[in-house]
């Protein structure tokens, strides 16, 4: 993206976690080769919350990552296995010969700050040079901008992601 940090957040407000999933078909519009997992939930009339999974961009592989817990269930259903499953998926993109232009990931959470979920492959995209967009909450924006360092800034206007995306080039590829 234009700014030297190589890793952008863009700030969502609940539910609007959708969002993410535009900025990276906007993206592979303009010929980007883009990388990365967009969180995909379903509502269930029996639950109160969502069952959650994640996509991947490159093989449109979906994991789900909710556990069922019961209708009357409270706090996280997060299957801590099944993302760190996802994680590894998504790694295998900038593994290939021809890293992507882009890295998207739909949320750098709790897991993230932690140390675990997608926090290895923003390191390893960084290190390759693959510009980096995340989504992140208002409770997880100290905790990413504690993790990005000089890498990393935090965006709230999705127009000025849109804006950055059309300034990367497309590689020229041989056909």
């Amino acid at each position: 993206m234009a700014d030297p940090a190589m890793l952008t957040a863009f700030l969502y407000s609940t539910g609007e976690g959708a969002v993410i999933g535009r900025l990276a078909e906007a993206a592979r519009a303009r010929g980007l080769r883009v990388a990365g997992m967009i969180q995909k939930d379903e509502r269930r009339p029996d639950r109160r919350r969502c069952d959650m999974s994640l996509v991947d961009l490159a093989t449109g592989t979906e994991i789900p990552i909710s556990q069922d817990r019961g209708k009357d269930a409270r706090g996280c259903r997060l299957d801590h296995g099944a993302l760190e499953e996802a994680a590894e998926l998504a790694a295998r993109a900038l593994d290939d010969d021809v890293p992507p232009d882009l890295l998207v990931l739909s949320k750098f959470g709790k897991r993230e700050i932690e140390g675990h979920g997608f926090r290895q492959i923003v390191e390893r995209a960084v290190e390759l040079g693959v510009p980096i967009l995340v989504g992140v909450g208002t409770d997880h924006v100290e905790g990413f901008l504690a993790f990005a360092g000089d890498y990393g800034r935090v965006v709230d206007s999705e127009a000025q992601v849109l804006t950055e995306i059309a300034e990367i080039s497309p590689p020229l590829r041989l056909r």
